[in-house]
């Protein structure tokens, strides 16, 4: 079980590692690479594990457009939050509450999930606004 106690960034690439495929960015956040580049951080208190893509949004689209795009994805895909960023990012998140424990299968399976969800949520809902 992974439990707030005893998470950590290298327990978490252990059980990830094993399934998937895995590396550290330059600032040592946990990268899963699969349709997307999802990053595995803990949050600071330890109550969770946040699960996040980053897509480049067009420079010409519109907050009409960002917001409709956001609105439908966040309707459509209850699994996900997607939200924009001021720097012209549509972001992905998903979080796994801590308290009780997480079993290492459902961390696994829960990211292979997370993963399989953006690129279609985007093909769907956000194709226009995506560079």
């Amino acid at each position: 079980m992974i439990t707030s106690e005893k998470v950590s960034v290298e327990l978490l690439n252990d059980v990830l590692a094993a399934y998937m495929d895995t590396s550290f960015d330059e600032d040592g956040d946990l990268i899963v690479k699969g349709d997307c580049q999802v990053y595995v951080t803990i949050i600071p208190d330890k109550s969770s594990i946040r699960l996040m893509t980053i897509f480049r949004l067009r420079d010409e689209c519109n907050l009409d457009a960002r917001l409709e795009a956001v609105n439908k994805i966040n309707s459509d895909y209850t699994i996900v939050k997607a939200h924009c960023s001021d720097n012209n990012k549509l972001i992905f998140t998903y979080y796994f509450m801590l308290a009780g424990g997480l079993t290492k299968n459902a961390l696994v399976r829960g990211v292979k999930l997370f993963d399989s969800i953006p690129r279609a949520a985007i093909y769907d809902c956000a194709k226009d606004i995506i560079n």
